[in-house]
This record gives C-alpha cells, sequence and structure tokens, in this order.
C-alpha cells in the first residue's frame, strides 16, 4: 500500500507534521502556498532522495532551520528515513544506511504528475531521457550498470578531448563508451516497446487521437555508434566533449502522425504527458507492488470538466496508493477520495 505513515519535520512551511494515509485514494485539500504540494514532495524526496521541483535539496529546508527529516512507515511496518542538511544527506532503510539514492525506490517506488509535467513534451530531450531512464531503471535489471559504466567513460573521454590527447587515447574510452552505449541502447528500445501499448491506451481515453513513441539514438540514423564517434571525433575535439550518443537520445512524440513538441496545445502536451506518466505506471505496476505511490499535483489545472473528469476516472484506476491535491473536493468532478486531508497553516488534519 505505499505508506502507511509519514512524518516530517522542518520541511519548507511545516515545523512538524504527520499524516496517516490509507491505501486507496487520499486527497490534500487547502489554499494555495499551504503546504499540499510540500506533502508529496516529502514523499517524493522518500522515493528519489530529490525533489520533483527543486533541483537543491537544502531548499526543502524550512527557513531558519539547519536540516530536514522525513520519516515513512511502509505496510509491513518497516521505516524509510531521510535526513538533508545544507550540505549533506543521509537515509536509513529498514535501519540500514543507504548508500546509492538509487536504494531507495527498492522500497519506496514514487511517480508524479505535477502542473509542470507539460515539461515532458515540450521541453527538450533531457526531460523524456529521464522518463525513459526510470522505467528501463525498474524493467532492465542491467540498466544501472550499463549506465554507470557509459558515464564513467563519457567522462574519461571528454577528458582525453579537452587535454588534446591523441587519437589512439580517445579511441581507448571509445570501445567501452560503444560497449556500453549500445547496451543502453537496447535496453531503452525494448522499454519503449513495452511502454507503446499501454501510453497509447492511455492517450485514447485522454485525447481520442492515435499517440506514437519512438526510441532515437543520440547519434545519426544509419550509423552504428562506433561509426558516429569516430566522424564526429575532430568536432568533438573543437567542443571539448562528446556530441553523439545515448546522452543525447530522446523519445520521439508523435500525435495523430504530427510531431507533438511544438504543436500542440497547453492541454495537449498536459494531457499526453499524463499519458507517458499513467502508462509507465501501468507497464510498472506489477514489478512495484504494493511499493508503489503515484503523487498527483493540481491534476484540473488547464483542463475543461471532461477532460479532468477523463483524467481522474483513470487516476482512480491505479493500483497504486495515491495522493492528489486540490483547492477543494469541487476542483476534481467525479472523484471518490478514500480519505481526506486538509492542510493550513503548516498542520495538517484529516477531515473524513
Amino acid at each position: 500500500m505505499g505508506l502507511k505513515s509519514l512524518k516530517i519535520g522542518q520541511f519548507r512551511c511545516f515545523e512538524d507534521a504527520e499524516l496517516e494515509p490509507v491505501p486507496g485514494i487520499n486527497l490534500v485539500t487547502g489554499m494555495n502556498a499551504s503546504g499540499k504540494t510540500s506533502l508529496l514532495e516529502a514523499i517524493f524526496l522518500l522515493g528519489r532522495g530529490r525533489s520533483f521541483r527543486s533541483a537543491r535539496r537544502e531548499a526543502l529546508i524550512r527557513e531558519g532551520a539547519n536540516a530536514l527529516q522525513a520519516v515513512g512507515r511502509l505496510a509491513d511496518g518497516r521505516v524509510l528515513g531521510m535526513e538533508v542538511s545544507r550540505d549533506n544527506w543521509q537515509a536509513r532503510a529498514g535501519g540500514e544506511p543507504v548508500l546509492q539514492l538509487s536504494q531507495l525506490s527498492d522500497w519506496l517506488a514514487v511517480q508524479v504528475m505535477d502542473p509542470e509535467v507539460h515539461r515532458l513534451v515540450q521541453e527538450g530531450p533531457g526531460e523524456r531521457r529521464r522518463y525513459l531512464d526510470w522505467a528501463t531503471f525498474h524493467v532492465k535489471p542491467g540498466f544501472l550498470e550499463a549506465w554507470r559504466n557509459y558515464q564513467r567513460a563519457l567522462r574519461q573521454r571528454n577528458s582525453a578531448l579537452k587535454a588534446g590527447q591523441p587519437d589512439a587515447s580517445v579511441e581507448l574510452w571509445e570501445r567501452t563508451l560503444v560497449a556500453e552505449g549500445e547496451r543502453l541502447d537496447q535496453y531503452r528500445r525494448e522499454t519503449v516497446q513495452a511502454l507503446e501499448e499501454p501510453v497509447r491506451r492511455v492517450a485514447e481515453t485522454l485525447l481520442g487521437v492515435e499517440v506514437g513513441v519512438e526510441y532515437r539514438p543520440g547519434h545519426p540514423q544509419g550509423q552504428g555508434l562506433a561509426e558516429a564517434l569516430a566522424s564526429h571525433r575532430a568536432r568533438d575535439r573543437k567542443a571539448g566533449m562528446t556530441q553523439v550518443g545515448p546522452h543525447r537520445a530522446d523519445l520521439y512524440l508523435k500525435l495523430d502522425d504530427h510531431k507533438a513538441r511544438g504543436w500542440v496545445s497547453r492541454g495537449q502536451q498536459k494531457l499526453l504527458a499524463a499519458s507517458l506518466v499513467l502508462g509507465q505506471a501501468s507497464l510498472l505496476a506489477p514489478l512495484w507492488g504494493d511499493r508503489g505511490v503515484l503523487l498527483i499535483d493540481d491534476p484540473a489545472a488547464e483542463l475543461d470538466r471532461s477532460r479532468c473528469e477523463a483524467l481522474l476516472g483513470l487516476i482512480a484506476q491505479s493500483p497504486f496508493q495515491v495522493f492528489v491535491t486540490a483547492l477543494d473536493d469541487a476542483a476534481l468532478p467525479g472523484l471518490r477520495a478514500d480519505a481526506r486531508f486538509h492542510v493550513e497553516q503548516g498542520r495538517v488534519r484529516r477531515v473524513v
């Protein structure tokens, strides 16, 4: 069921707060800037080790405090906790120290859909790579090792390029880059193939049109990665960095045979991005089991009533524990919450 309880201290606007959610849909209401999103952020921190709103963990610390704490008790009684100070972080899971943030998802698997979810469609490839890699990390056991090895070889090749080392030295790192890069590409392609059907199914409900999802590796079509690196080496030397490879890959999205990015409206961007998030959640559900949590922040924003009802209907079918925020119940037509909480002046209270 995900979380049985959540305690936070010195987190954003909260000096301290406690929440005891239920396994189904947990609705969190409150005025703007009351702290609704901060509660979701605390849950996301426990599952991912970072915020979905800020690149800096220390930005989550309450003004005037030195550190924040977030502690979650899971359905089986195990405890997951994290403390973030101005210059460090530490986490424990079941009483044992967490050494890599990737370990957190073994305890709490979290996905989020916030008002900025449209960026997944409209912004650059980095957003879509992160989305794809999160799914691939869960679907393909060897992905994380390949990604780390690739990143290590990429740093070494870039250093060799900047230092003006001879081709023989650069080629030495290219061998590892190619071997691990081809593994990454294969893992991602297979994940995209698995994502196509659930994403298309959700998009049909939300948009009523056919959606296409295609993986595009970060090098020219018709060239292998080894050939692409060799042919771009002179340009890479001038730039001092590697400009082709899986670190430049993208997820190409189509809506009725049109390129989605730069063509669809803001509302369509949100619904397409929601299709990606909910489709991914559907794919990962068998793998996540009862540790899956879906965070939905202000789903009604920029949607008309019929589209909002369609989105909420799909959210209600989620097999995960769900947290949804809104100004009030009326903002979410048709949603039947299993528990309601209200946030006001840095305090959380259960309403129903």
